[in-house]
């Protein structure tokens, strides 16, 4: 990327991984940078958190990354960060079963669908992982490639649960071109960045600190047009509601939905059979995803302790963002022994909770008219966030990808 034209003195507002990367492209060519984030260190929604005898920190949100996502991992190279790559087990918990559903091979196995319905659903998901060609599903919703392509037996028993779990009323109207996007580069083979996501942002911000770049935690910035008089460029990582509020400018309603995890230590492993992630269709469970992360990556890391996620998309008015992780274990209880009968609150060695208000935008059919641009109204200020990822699903590769976009923009212009 070449960014290296006339030094710019730039400012930097938060420090997930589209600042962190922004930060490091624009100082690595040369740029004074100044980096500021209201939380205490970087990493964004892959932020960490450590007990005492754990080697490892661990994200307050779960991550992972694929083979496919190739921005993260030459980031990765260039600080001199290594990633572990292992082939996990993906379930899905169905009519109080748990049955193995990650591969074309599991998925013709499944008892679930009549062998056609089945056929239909490899076939309808092939389609969208070999087509490069995103745009025409622009203009129809998942729910209707999914019930003409895979069969209406298929949305029903596997696909509905699962769209209403993360997108509440919204299931149903979700474009088809984020279900591609989720399709189209997913891999069986999973990676992880040694020491986790935290370390990693750790090894970003060192590596842009060694090219000059200035970092300032635990600071709210409220006025972006204040900053335009001490810096040439200012670019925004946050979510567009909070760029509003501090920018003064006003956007087309784009709706998201917010993230409530339970993060458990345990004294056993929760999903037996060595599963690493496991879908929950059941819409009367409180929950649509167990993450058994210790299954993914070596507990002997983390002291021993199997760390769990207990995952929730939901509106940010839900009342599950008033509760406390002692409450919501108390409603989560009862669920989770159905999964594993053998469950008890007694195996809980210690219970976090942790929550963001912003964390999956709702992508709708023609999205892509809807999408913020990264450059504003307010000469020299950009906006760059999850909602501009688009056609991709949000995660930490495509926030790099975005973080480089905008570095090379804010210096071409």
């Amino acid at each position: 990327m070449d960014t290296q034209k006339k030094q710019l003195k730039v400012c930097i507002i938060g420090a997930g991984f589209t600042g962190l990367a922004a930060a490091y492209y624009l100082s690595k060519a040369g740029h004074l940078v100044e980096v500021f984030e209201k939380e205490s260190q970087p990493g964004g929604l892959a932020i960490g958190f450590q007990e005492p005898d754990w080697n490892w920190p661990l994200e307050k949100h779960y991550h992972h990354i694929f083979t496919s996502d190739t921005a993260l991992q030459n980031l990765g190279a260039e600080v001199g960060h290594r990633f572990i790559w292992t082939r996990p087990i993906t379930s899905t918990h169905i009519h109080n079963q748990i049955f193995q559903l990650d591969s074309p091979i599991s998925l013709l196995k499944f008892p679930q669908l009549s062998f056609p319905d089945r056929l239909r659903t490899a076939l309808g998901l092939a389609f969208l992982r070999f087509n490069p060609f995103w745009q025409p599903f622009e203009y129809f919703t998942a729910k209707s490639y999914i019930q003409a392509v895979m069969g209406k037996t298929s949305w029903k028993v596997l696909w509905e649960p699962l769209f209403i779990g993360k997108f509440d009323k919204f299931g149903g109207d979700i474009a088809a071109s984020w279900f591609w996007g989720r399709i189209y580069k997913r891999s069986a083979r999973l990676g992880y960045p040694e020491g986790g996501f935290q370390s990693l942002a750790d090894s970003i911000e060192s590596a842009a600190k060694s090219h000059g770049a200035k970092f300032n935690y635990n600071v709210t910035l409220t006025n972006i047009k204040a900053l335009t008089d001490k810096y040439d460029k200012v670019i925004c990582t946050l979510p567009t509601p909070l760029f509003e509020k501090i920018s003064g400018l006003s956007y087309p309603k784009l709706t998201g939905i917010g993230a409530v995890n339970l993060v458990l230590s345990l004294k056993h492993s929760f999903l037996n059979g060595g599963s690493y992630w496991l879908n929950v269709t059941d819409r009367s469970m409180p929950f649509i995803a167990v993450v058994d992360h210790t299954n993914f990556m070596s507990r002997d890391n983390y002291g021993g302790s199997h760390l769990v996620y207990v995952g929730n998309y939901l509106p940010p008015n839900h009342d599950f963002f008033q509760k406390s992780e002692t409450e919501l274990l108390k409603i989560f209880s009862p669920h989770l022994k159905k999964i594993n009968p053998v469950f008890q609150p007694s195996w809980v060695k210690k219970v976090w909770v942790w929550k963001a208000p912003f964390a999956q935008p709702i992508i709708t059919k023609n999205y892509s008219r809807l999408i913020p641009s990264m450059t504003t109204s307010i000469p020299n200020v950009y906006l760059a966030n999850i909602q501009q990822v688009y056609p991709w699903d949000r995660g930490t590769n495509y926030a790099v990808e975005l973080g480089g976009k905008v570095a090379q923009l804010c210096v071409n212009e």
